[in-house]
């Protein structure tokens, strides 16, 4: 196997995210070095050439320039910088022109990332181009609020903006407002912490109603590789991350394909992404619901499957000229063990699944989260990192509820 001579350079992610980019890269002889501003289960790595751990480097350009260039001098080579976080790429993004001779950037430019990041900007650029999603307010002030919640049908998603920086505060990316009251009361919670939001409604249907369209995109705007997937279960339950998702034809979601292509192309991205949607059964129409402008969770699923995103980035990104891919295995399974084993206790309890439905999920299960027999490592420390982010998890949601 070919020994790559340009490193690579990942930036956050949680450790799901960033352990997935770092296997990809790994396994294929890219030496991987990793920024973050605390340890997780990816500095573990065997495939992790060195980790930096460095607080508070994500929202801080000048540290952030500062360790591009120390890195540089020390390593003694350019890299190919893959970001994981919303945070992490928007500060990127403003530095690579300025240090564009150096590194190889895997991200547009900020005008664009801020497009997707910010989910006021994304929701208003739907709107322009008349693209299907869910119906979303913008309060400019309090009054607003007022107004809107005697005209929206409950349930309602209080939504921030930025969605790190309200998951940062309140371990959770939003709030549920399931009355006039509580809308109220979540709003002016995240009046009181400066943080822009947003009134949105919630799309009826299951977990098994949400469709995800992975990719990358070259600096042309064209995509190089699609892999799409479908979730099956999901924590927190009914409206959460993936905790177990399923490989899908890319011939059966042609028209979200289409969809997805056509708006990213418009707005110029360039870069890994990640596009959900979720179908609306009161009409059959599919909504789009966000693009993560970056790898994300499941980016190591791919390759199981037979189509490695992350390398073809990386490979694109020093210039060789990978073919484009959309050929992978259908059926194939992706589990987070410790949220889906949460979702599916919640589900027994409310009779939504049998024990025996359960067990025969775990059937064509060709990647997990944190689990990989040439790299155990990570696996077996998730344990105690998972204890502690649902301390800490436990922990906000009694200072919520104390306000």
């Amino acid at each position: 196997m070919k020994r790559f001579t340009v490193p690579a350079l990942v930036f956050g992610g949680d450790a799901i995210n960033a352990l997935g980019v770092t296997r990809n890269l790994g396994r294929n002889r890219v030496k991987v070095y990793y920024v973050e501003e605390g340890k997780n289960e990816a500095v573990f790595s065997r495939y992790c050439e060195r980790a930096f751990i460095i607080p508070r480097i994500q929202g801080d350009s000048r540290r952030l320039r500062n360790f591009l260039v120390k890195f540089k001098k020390e390593i003694g080579s350019s890299a190919v910088v893959f970001s994981g976080s919303d945070i992490f790429c928007l500060n990127l993004s403003s530095l690579k022109d300025e240090i564009v001779d150096n590194f190889h950037f895997v991200l547009p430019s900020k005008e664009i990332v801020e497009t997707l990041v910010n989910k006021k900007k994304f929701y208003q650029s739907l709107d322009k181009q008349r693209i299907p999603h869910p119906i979303t307010h913008f309060p400019k002030c309090f009054d607003d609020v007022e107004e809107i919640s005697k005209n929206v049908d409950y349930p309602v998603y209080v939504r921030p903006s930025i969605s790190q920086i309200f998951t940062r505060r309140f371990h959770k990316k939003g709030f549920i407002a399931r009355t006039e009251k509580e809308l109220m009361k979540y709003c002016a919670l995240a009046v009181s912490y400066n943080i822009d939001f947003m009134i949105q409604e919630i799309i009826p249907g299951s977990a098994t109603n949400l469709f995800g369209l992975c990719g990358y995109f070259t600096k042309n705007a064209n995509p190089l590789g699609l892999f799409a997937y479908r979730r099956l279960r999901e924590w927190p339950h009914k409206f959460g991350t993936n905790s177990l998702i399923e490989s899908v034809p890319i011939s059966d979601m042609s028209r979200l394909k289409d969809l997805t292509v056509n708006y990213l192309h418009s707005i110029g991205y360039y870069g890994l992404m990640e596009a959900e949607f979720k179908k609306d059964l009161r009409n059959g129409d599919f909504k789009f619901l966000e693009v993560n402008a970056r790898s994300w969770w499941q980016n190591s699923f791919p390759t199981r499957c037979g189509i490695n995103l992350v390398l073809m980035a990386y490979l694109d990104a020093i210039g060789d000229e990978p073919d484009y891919e959309e050929d992978y295995e259908v059926g194939a399974k992706w589990m987070y063990f410790f949220n889906d084993l949460r979702s599916v206790i919640k589900m027994l309890r409310n009779g939504e699944i049998t024990a025996l439905e359960w067990l025969s999920s775990f059937h064509m299960i060709n990647d997990w989260a944190y689990f990989s027999a040439d790299d155990p490592l990570p696996w077996i420390l998730s344990p105690l990192f998972s204890l502690r982010k649902l301390t800490e998890t436990i922990v906000a949601r009694v200072h919520e509820t104390v306000m």
